[in-house]
């Protein structure tokens, strides 16, 4: 067996070392996000071209322009914190918030009578906190609430965007 000198030794150990803390602080920084994502679903009966994405706040891009989600399937996008618009062909703008503590807002509107393609947002969360209906209107018509404001709805680890066919 080779002998490893001193100095050779004390590199290896910091190095280990080093991304041992690496690996922790990876692992603390996910812990910190709770869970949180967003998540994408198409009931709408065709494959949806996901290309009308505004990230805000320095928020992340969830997914790169041209983005196809196939219909009856659904997308998660692990964030910490995320703020912005989505829009699918032939539906109405979403516009919704995720905050690092689980506080959220979102709007979209109800007018979507005669649209091709129908949109709702829901907020998940055990327990939610506040006022956090969906919002936006589903298959058959059913609207609901067009916004809820900030500090209305809290303890949401996931906003969920589903488009349907109407």
């Amino acid at each position: 067996m080779a002998s490893i000198s001193k100095p050779v030794l004390m590199l290896l150990l910091i190095v280990t070392a080093a991304a041992a803390m690496g690996g922790a602080a990876a692992q603390g920084s996910q812990a910190t996000c709770n869970g949180h994502k967003v998540t994408v679903q198409n009931l709408c009966g065709h494959d949806l071209k996901m290309d009308e994405l505004t990230p805000v706040a320095d928020s992340k891009v969830l997914f790169p322009a041209g983005w196809v989600l196939p219909n009856n399937q659904h997308a998660e996008f692990a964030v910490c914190a995320w703020t912005g618009r989505l829009r699918a062909p032939g539906a109405v703008e979403v516009d919704l918030h995720l905050g690092h503590e689980g506080g959220a807002y979102y709007s979209v509107s109800t007018a979507q009578n005669g649209m091709p393609v129908r949109v709702s947002v829901t907020p998940h969360g055990s327990p939610l906190q506040g006022h956090c209906p969906t919002a936006g209107c589903n298959s058959g018509g059913h609207c609901f609430e067009y916004s809820v404001p900030g500090n209305k709805c809290s303890g949401v680890t996931e906003m969920k965007v589903v488009y349907y066919s109407p």
